[in-house]
């Protein structure tokens, strides 16, 4: 170990999701060889984080704000779907900096470099306050694809949650947190680790993106996975641990030729938009009434009939853990394994088939293994990822699921999918990107690149 590595102290700061937090364990894993790493997020992470090799500190969560940040923050009288996330995160962060920077400032060794996700401003602000250099580490494929029309990012900073908060940090840190991004748009200007490839990467797009954080590096690094590592199954399980696999059926069902389909929606939609209308965060794609239980079930119901009676078919649905994820839903038919959660990442290499919302990670990780897609978007960057598969011929989108999504259209694209022939052109689209993948430099470059940003920052002192 160099002397300059062992002088080193990697700092982590996320949120409490499995999207968020999953390609960052593998990471921290890696940093651990050669560096002190200490990971904030909040308590039910701890497991995960502590398996990885990082000192845990606490961070509560501020996608939703406590009674003591509403009264300081939220004008008496205001509806709560006016100040609740985005809006509530600038409130939150500025409740938290305090006590972040001081937690920051008692860490032995001296943290040398922050890594954070860009939904959170605080690590930023405490960055610059600090002095140190910092790296958001982006797990969409680029900043474009949560691109948002003006009015929105208006209505968003004009809000007077936000005009407080953003106030209260400028007045106390010097910090405009709106000068350089937006809501959940909070990059670095000194890096961002971005968990894709330089042909899938969408750049920050023409107005508030290019204006604010158009000239700001980004570095594509490819998936960041690690079957071993204990990852995070499910933002609301009481372990995060998945539940058992018959491995043993799986292995017969393939070993007799039957093809392998998986489903899985994610974790969002089956937690925090669970009982909640997607919104402002699913007009691109039809289901902005929609609440998460709903969107779910009918991908459910869908996915029953036309799969049903496929018997050259084992299928592999993850349900999520909320306890009436499967009510007024006809039985699963016999070829269906159905289980809350699953180890992804040891699954998705035998599989012939992805049925998935389409979130980064998971649309990362199964054409990392050549596994094409069917993509069925929920919300927010899930609809341009759908579309960038389709459009590298890797699988099907639709971006518009209650138009375009039936038992016929669904049962069709499942059977080209896994058609064992060599005229399966979805599959080697799916197995080429997966190889582009592998020479992206993955878990190693990530964490060469925070320690490259660390070390840039010492020698820049050094040399001053």
């Amino acid at each position: 170990m160099s002397s300059m590595a062992q002088q080193q102290h990697v700092v982590f700061v996320n949120i409490a999701s499995a999207g968020h937090m999953n390609p960052t364990l593998p990471v921290v894993a890696e940093l651990r060889r050669q560096v002190a790493v200490t990971y904030f997020v909040a308590a039910k992470m701890r497991e995960v984080v502590e398996a990885a090799g990082a000192a845990w500190k606490n961070l509560e969560e501020i996608t939703h704000l406590s009674e003591e940040q509403k009264a300081k923050y939220v004008p008496e009288g205001m509806p709560e779907e006016e100040y609740e996330f985005p809006v509530s995160m600038v409130a939150g962060a500025a409740f938290q900096l305090p006590e972040l920077l001081a937690e920051l400032k008692g860490l032995s060794p001296p943290p040398t470099v922050i890594a954070y996700d860009p939904f959170l401003p605080h690590p930023l602000v405490a960055a610059r306050v600090l002095g140190l250099p910092a790296v958001s580490t982006l797990t969409m494929p680029g900043p474009g694809v949560i691109e948002r029309p003006a009015h929105v990012i208006a209505k968003w900073e004009s809000n007077e949650v936000a005009i407080r908060a953003h106030k209260e940090i400028k007045d106390a840190y010097g910090v405009d947190v709106f000068e350089h991004g937006g809501l959940m748009e909070f990059y670095s200007p000194q890096r961002s680790i971005v968990t894709t490839i330089d042909s899938l990467f969408v750049p920050p797009a023409k107005g508030m993106q290019q204006e604010r954080f158009g000239n700001f590096p980004f570095t594509c690094v490819g998936p960041l996975m690690d079957a071993k590592l204990k990852r995070v199954s499910h933002p609301n399980a009481d372990q995060q641990t998945s539940n058992g696999l018959p491995w043993d059926v799986i292995d017969e069902a393939l070993a007799a030729s039957k093809r392998l389909v998986f489903i899985s929606l994610g974790t969002v939609a089956n937690s925090h938009f669970w009982d909640k209308k997607f919104g402002g965060q699913a007009t691109n794609n039809g289901l902005h009434n929609c609440t998460g239980k709903e969107i779910v079930q009918f991908v459910f119901r869908t996915a029953f009939d036309a799969l049903k009676h496929e018997e050259d078919l084992l299928v592999v649905l993850v349900v999520g853990c909320q306890p009436d994820v499967l009510d007024g839903l006809p039985g699963a038919p016999p070829n269906f394994i159905v289980r809350e959660t699953v180890p992804q990442i040891e699954l998705l290499p035998k599989c012939h088939a992805f049925l998935s919302h389409c979130g980064a990670n998971s649309m990362h990780e199964a054409l990392g293994f050549g596994v094409p897609i069917v993509g069925v978007p929920l919300f927010g960057d899930q609809v341009p990822n759908s579309l960038s598969v389709a459009q590298a011929g890797a699988g099907f989108s639709f971006a518009q699921p209650l138009e375009n999504l039936s038992s016929a259209s669904l049962r069709s694209s499942i059977r080209q999918l896994v058609d064992p022939s060599n005229d399966n052109t979805f599959r080697k689209a799916a197995q080429a990107l997966s190889k582009h993948m592998q020479s992206a430099g993955g878990i190693r470059r990530a964490a060469d690149v925070i320690l490259e940003t660390a070390w840039g920052r010492q020698s820049a002192v050094a040399g001053a």
